[in-house]
């Protein structure tokens, strides 16, 4: 099918987009150091343009929370960050209604989801389920229920939730239907000699983090990344060919032998969100195949909408959803 090239206009916010995403990249580096923090920055920036959300598996105090308010401060938003708790209630996230004696009416006592750009849900997994499921209308329809009244929420909304990965005792499985409204899933591993040294070697180490992202400056607007992002869906396309590939990667999760549940729909979607945002960011061409891409975000995004069958822990081979792409993606050719 022939398609229309971007127009001038378009090709200018493209241009002008991507250096947007190379300057979020290199204020944030102000702060947060080495290598082992970069497939979290480049997902979350890859998020923020796809128009999606994060959940992070990583030892504690890596920087999750800078990397967050860092990001933020590049796009002029607003950060907040949340402490899930096992006796924390859903109104603690979405607000509630107060009487107020004086005027004898009720008002709205908003939580920290309203009027925020970026989201840290901090050890997601220790809520339970019923304050879990308070950030699926937040994160998939943009707008807070309290009461009868419905509240809109900012159209440029990340939200990055992190999970303990140290204790199970007072935790809660995320369920199935929430793991999937997360665009992508990271894990980051414990940092090397070599970045603690540049941690350690920050002459502003001991200060708060506060202080410490006075070094950012803002480079962009969220109603910017919204033109942007609109013009990135609107002219980066992809082949039908690709679209077949996504496709038929996601259906072979469910012919796995040790897979009780494949990938939904839902992971072939963001999966061709996160290609098309990629291409925009590595400048290709609209028309241009881009099957790299593909393999490159396939793990982090369909990984954890995959649910082994439970004799996948007694297999001779060690199996994990991870390893289950892995598979698929040597098992499916691109053609």
């Amino acid at each position: 099918m022939d398609r229309k090239p971007p127009s001038p206009h378009d090709l200018e916010t493209l241009e002008r987009g991507r250096k947007i995403a190379s300057a979020i990249e290199t204020e944030v580096r102000k702060v947060v150091y080495g290598p082992e923090l970069q497939p979290l920055i480049d997902i979350l920036i890859l998020a923020l343009f796809a128009d999606g959300h994060v959940l992070v598996q990583a030892p504690v105090g890596l920087a999750k929370t800078l990397t967050c308010a860092a990001l933020a401060k590049t796009i002029g938003g607003v950060f907040n960050r949340l402490v899930f708790l096992p006796d924390m209630l859903p109104s603690v996230l979405s607000g509630y209604d107060v009487f107020n004696q004086e005027t004898r009416q009720y008002e709205v006592q908003h939580g920290p989801l309203k009027d925020t750009h970026v989201f840290l849900a901090d050890e997601i997994n220790r809520a339970t389920p019923k304050t879990q499921a308070a950030l699926l209308g937040p994160m998939e329809q943009r707008h807070l229920t309290i009461g009868r009244k419905v509240f809109p929420l900012e159209r440029v909304l990340l939200v990055l939730a992190t999970r303990n990965p140290i204790e199970h005792d007072g935790t809660y499985d995320l369920p199935e239907a929430q793991l999937d409204r997360f665009l992508a899933q990271g894990t980051i591993p414990d940092i090397s000699e070599e970045t603690e040294m540049q941690i350690l070697s920050d002459p502003d180490f001991w200060r708060p983090a506060e202080d410490r992202l006075q070094r950012i400056k803002p480079v962009t607007t969220p109603e910017e990344i919204l033109t942007i992002r609109e013009a990135i869906f609107a002219n980066i396309h992809i082949e039908e060919r690709l679209n077949l590939y996504i496709s038929r990667l996601r259906q072979a999760t469910w012919r796995h032998p040790l897979v009780a549940w494949g990938s939904s729909v839902r992971g072939s979607i963001s999966l061709e969100k996160a290609v098309k945002v990629a291409a925009f960011r590595a400048g290709r061409d609209f028309a241009e195949p881009k099957e790299d891409l593909v393999k490159k975000y396939a793990i982090e995004i369909l990984s954890h909408r995959i649910f082994l069958k439970q004799e996948a822990r007694f297999a001779e081979k060690a199996t994990s959803p991870a390893q289950v792409v892995r598979e698929v993606l040597d098992e499916v050719k691109y053609d």
